[in-house]
C-alpha cells in the first residue's frame, strides 16, 4: 500500500511540474497558427479604422466584404482601431470595439491588434480596459504582457509550420507604440519592450537552429527613421511632402504603387527601436499605420517601412489609396512576402449606391482633414 501511494505522489507531483509549462502559453501559442497545406500564409491588416459607436455603414460593409473576399488566416488591427477622443464615455468605447470585433468574429479567423495614439484619447477608456473587451471574443488572440513592460499589449504570433512538427517558421511582432509623449508630440516604443523582444527574438532564434525567425513588425506609429529613407528633394519638386524644413520624396527603391499623399507623423524621441531591430536580425518589414493618405513600401537597411493607408470614413483619407493591406507569406521562402491592397472600388464597383456613400464620406473626412491644416485647431483629433 505505501509503494502504491508513493507511486501515486510521484505521478502527482510530476503532473504539477508539468502545469506550469502549460499554463505558460499564450493565447498566440495557443491558437497554433500554421501555414496552410499550399504553404501559404494569409495576413490582413486593418489600420486606422477609427470610428466611434456609430460606426459607418460604409465602412462595416467594406470590412465585412474584405474580409468574406480574402478569408486571411489571421486579421491584424494596427492602431486608432476607435476614435477614443469622439467617443463621449467608456462605454461608448467599447462599444465602438464591440462593432468592429462583431464584424469578425463569425469568421472565426484569429484576430490580434495593437493600440494607436486615438484609441484611449481623451482618457474615456484606458486601453486596459479596452483590452478586456477585445478579450470577450473567441477570436482574439492578443493579449495583455502585464505591468513589468511598457505599454499594453507588446506580443508575439507565432506561425508554425504546415506539418506538425511544432518548427515555428513566420513570426509576427506586435508593439504598443504608445500614444504621446509628455512634453509633446507622438510617443515611441519603450527600452522594456525592446528588451522582451531581444530576449523573445533570441529564442525563437535558438529553437530554430540558430536561425533567427524572419518576422514582420506591426505596430502603429512610424519610426523617424522613415526620413533616413526618403529622398530629400528641392521645394516644389512634384509629389514631394514638407517635414522639418524639408522636403522629401519618395525614392526610386520604394515598392511599385507606393504613393505618399503625407508627410509621415514618427515619434517624437528616437527609442532606439529600428537599430535593436536591425541587430536582432529577423526583422524583415515594419507595418504601421498613422498616416492614412501614405501607401507605401521603402527598404531601409534590410528592413522594409511599410505605411498602411486608412480603411475607415469617419476620419480623413485620400480615396486614390484607401484600402486594407494584405500580406501572403510563403512556407518555402519565409524571408519574402508579397503584398496588396484591397480597395473598397474593387469591391462595390458595380454598387452605385455604395460607391456613391464611398465617395460621399470620402469628400467628407478630407473637408476636415483640409480645414483642420488650415486651421489647426482640429490637427490633434483627426490625426
Amino acid at each position: 500500500m505505501k509503494k502504491f501511494t508513493a507511486i501515486m505522489m510521484t505521478v502527482i507531483m510530476a503532473v504539477c511540474a508539468l502545469m506550469p509549462c502549460v499554463s505558460a502559453l499564450t493565447p498566440a501559442e495557443e491558437a497554433k497558427l500554421q501555414f496552410n497545406e499550399d504553404g501559404t500564409f494569409k495576413i490582413m491588416t486593418l489600420s486606422d479604422i477609427q470610428d466611434d459607436a456609430m460606426l459607418l455603414s460604409v465602412t462595416a460593409n467594406y470590412l465585412d466584404a474584405a474580409v468574406a473576399a480574402e478569408m486571411p488566416d489571421l486579421i491584424i488591427l494596427t492602431g486608432d482601431n476607435i476614435a477614443g477622443h469622439i467617443t463621449p464615455s467608456a462605454a461608448k468605447s467599447a462599444t465602438a470595439i464591440r462593432k468592429i470585433m462583431n464584424i469578425l468574429e463569425p469568421y472565426g479567423i484569429p484576430v490580434a491588434m495593437v493600440f494607436g495614439n486615438h484609441d484611449d484619447d481623451g482618457g474615456r477608456m484606458s486601453k486596459e480596459d479596452q483590452m478586456k473587451v477585445y478579450e470577450e471574443y473567441s477570436c482574439f488572440i492578443g493579449y495583455d504582457e502585464g505591468e513589468e513592460i511598457d505599454g499594453v499589449g507588446t506580443y508575439n504570433v507565432p506561425i508554425f509550420s504546415s506539418t506538425d512538427d511544432g518548427d515555428i517558421v513566420f513570426n509576427c511582432w506586435l508593439f504598443d507604440s504608445g500614444s504621446y509623449e509628455e512634453g509633446g508630440g507622438y510617443d515611441h516604443v519603450k527600452q522594456s519592450q525592446l528588451d522582451w523582444y531581444k530576449e523573445k527574438s533570441a529564442e525563437l532564434k535558438a529553437a530554430n537552429g540558430g536561425e533567427p525567425v524572419p518576422s514582420l513588425v506591426f505596430q502603429h506609429i512610424i519610426v523617424p527613421e522613415i526620413f533616413e529613407a526618403l529622398d530629400e528633394v528641392p521645394a516644389g519638386t512634384p509629389g514631394a511632402i514638407s517635414k522639418y524644413g524639408k522636403t522629401y520624396a519618395l525614392p526610386e527603391t520604394a515598392a511599385e504603387g507606393s504613393f505618399m499623399g503625407e508627410p509621415p507623423c514618427p515619434a517624437a524621441t528616437n527609442g532606439g527601436e529600428f537599430d535593436a531591430l536591425l541587430e536582432g536580425g529577423d526583422v524583415i518589414g515594419m507595418v504601421f499605420g498613422h498616416d492614412h493618405s501614405n501607401s507605401f513600401i521603402v527598404p531601409y537597411k534590410g528592413i522594409d517601412l511599410i505605411n498602411n493607408p486608412t480603411c475607415g470614413f469617419q476620419s480623413y483619407g485620400m480615396t486614390e489609396v484607401r484600402g486594407i493591406r494584405m500580406f501572403v507569406i510563403s512556407e518555402d521562402a519565409p524571408a519574402e512576402y508579397e503584398t496588396y491592397i484591397v480597395k473598397y472600388q474593387e469591391l462595390f464597383a458595380d454598387d452605385a449606391m455604395a460607391m456613391f456613400m464611398h465617395d460621399f464620406f470620402a469628400f467628407i473626412s478630407n473637408f476636415i482633414a483640409v480645414f483642420s491644416a488650415m486651421f489647426g485647431s482640429l490637427s490633434g483629433m483627426f490625426g
